[in-house]
């Protein structure tokens, strides 16, 4: 008989932020305890990795002060005001350690080696400025993951990350003075193909000045209206 599989776990998609008022806790210094730091600090966290060894990109963020090294095998205690922690040690009896601890805790854990065993999964994420695209398959196939998570790489280029940069900053400046109907119109038209094509194309000033144009423009629409 073929074993019965088992359901996928409902999940609940969300960000972190902050992360670097938080304890974050990697436990583990190979390759994959590698890749979750690397997520960890794109995050803005400062992890403490607890290993005897580490890798040679953790031992260089090590050296840059980048994290926190405990040079030693993983002791119960360790979480201690942990938020959140990693498993991602080789041995399936550490691992679950961790993971005893960390729900004992109440602390966001992911296990490695053990997806029933977490209550959160890291998402594979394409960052440009700050669009953050992030795909998971709730630790069912990491394959298909990055897979899409390539696919995402190829469509979405650097052109988006500028284009949000200049969103912010109308958001934030000039744009607040329109009513509400005007800016959703401003943000359609912004977010457009042309738009993109100047950025990709490495013409932003065209993009900035069609933006600020189209900004004066229904600002004088708006002024008729109220006037």
């Amino acid at each position: 008989m073929e074993p019965a599989e088992m359901p996928a776990q409902p999940a609940y998609p969300l960000v972190l932020t902050n992360l670097a008022a938080v304890r974050c806790v990697v436990v583990g210094g190979g390759a994959v305890a590698e890749r979750k730091a690397r997520d960890l600090l794109a995050g803005g966290a400062r992890p403490c990795v607890i290993s005897p060894d580490l890798t040679a990109a953790l031992a260089s963020w090590r050296d840059a002060g980048r994290l926190e090294h405990v040079a030693r095998r993983y002791r119960a205690g360790d979480l201690a005001g942990a938020f959140l922690a990693i498993a991602a040690t080789d041995e399936r009896a550490t691992n679950a350690a961790v993971a005893a601890e960390a729900a004992g805790i109440c602390a966001l854990v992911n296990v490695a080696d053990d997806p029933p065993a977490c209550n959160f999964h890291t998402a594979a994420a394409v960052r440009r400025g700050d669009l953050l695209l992030a795909v998971s398959t709730s630790g069912g196939s990491p394959a298909l993951t990055a897979r899409i998570r390539r696919e995402l790489e190829q469509r979405y280029g650097e052109e988006y990350g500028r284009l949000l940069k200049l969103l912010r900053r109308l958001r934030q400046g000039a744009a607040r003075t329109l009513p509400t109907e005007k800016r959703s119109a401003l943000w359609r038209r912004l977010v457009s193909d042309p738009m993109l094509g100047w950025l990709r194309d490495g013409e932003d000033a065209q993009a900035e000045q069609f933006a600020l144009a189209l900004l004066e423009e229904l600002a004088a629409e708006n002024d008729k209206v109220t006037g």
